[in-house]
């Protein structure tokens, strides 16, 4: 009797037991970090486990770090000011992936999972750089293409910061414009619209010149063409009159081709009989 009761207890803690117990997949890309959830223990015990399948006690769970490029875009924009107080916002996001050698070292530093790690601790960084660096920079300087400088600037304070706890830093992106003040907005678009208005009257004096510049053109064209016809007019009738000289019975020859066979009804004084030499 006290045999089956013995047995009889000894199942139903086994249903106990398996009844608490979960399972727990860590998948391909992932690094697995097995840890204690409650007692003295709660979060120091730690076991680094690979791609599989696991069982986990009520008092168990596993942290999954993926070790392949995270790309997290931040909701919420940043807000850093310039060093002549101006409040500057804008979105950033950033690439990063984590070393598989590294894992248990991140989760003993951070003691969270990689999505509140990176929406937690990797964006205070973020912001603290952006404060730090943009503290150097006028709103001027910024407004004038600095945002590229400021962005490198916190790359290297958040690499050299996450780098060596084993959260590898690819890059940074702005994910939006800088939101500037509106007095600042103002300002940079009274730039662009002086900066717009120069380059259309630049264009507007190049087409002029280049209109001046065609009809000069033309006119050297005409007036070349003119002194052509004119010197080619002027060479004919020299070479005709060279020849007519040389040959003057050609006069002769034309008169009498031209001639009606009339002789003139008046002839003034002194004025000759048309006469010609027949041979």
């Amino acid at each position: 009797m006290k045999l089956k009761h013995f047995a009889i207890a000894c199942i139903i803690g086994a249903a106990a037991l398996l009844t608490g117990c979960e399972r727990a997949t860590v998948p391909a890309g992932y690094v697995g970090v097995k840890v204690d959830l409650y007692g003295t223990e709660k979060g120091v015990q730690q076991q680094e486990v690979g791609v599989g399948k696991y069982w986990l006690t009520w008092n168990e769970d596993i942290y999954q770090f993926p070790t392949f490029n995270q790309l997290h875009n931040y909701r919420e924009p940043f807000t850093f000011q310039t060093s002549d107080s101006m409040d500057v916002k804008a979105k950033v996001g950033v690439e990063y992936f984590v070393d598989p050698t590294q894992v248990t070292k991140i989760f003993q530093k951070y003691r969270k999972g990689v999505d509140e790690i990176t929406e937690i601790n990797i964006r205070q960084n973020i912001s603290d750089a952006l404060i730090n660096h943009s503290g150097k920079m006028d709103i001027n300087s910024l407004a004038a293409g600095g945002k590229t400088e400021l962005l490198e600037e916190v790359t290297k304070d958040l690499k050299a910061k996450l780098d060596p706890m084993g959260i590898r830093v690819v890059k940074l992106s702005w994910l939006s414009d800088l939101d500037y003040p509106q007095k600042v907005k103002e300002s940079i678009n009274a730039k662009i619209e002086a900066t717009q208005r120069a380059l259309l009257r630049e264009n507007e004096i190049a087409q002029s010149k280049a209109e001046a510049q065609k009809a000069i053109e033309q006119a050297r064209g005409e007036a070349e063409a003119t002194t052509l016809r004119a010197k080619a007019e002027a060479d004919a009738i020299a070479l005709r009159g060279d020849a007519l000289r040389k040959n003057p019975e050609v006069l002769q020859l034309e008169a009498i081709n031209k001639w009606n066979g009339t002789l003139p009804q008046t002839l003034t004084s002194g004025a000759a009989t048309p006469f010609l030499s027949l041979k």
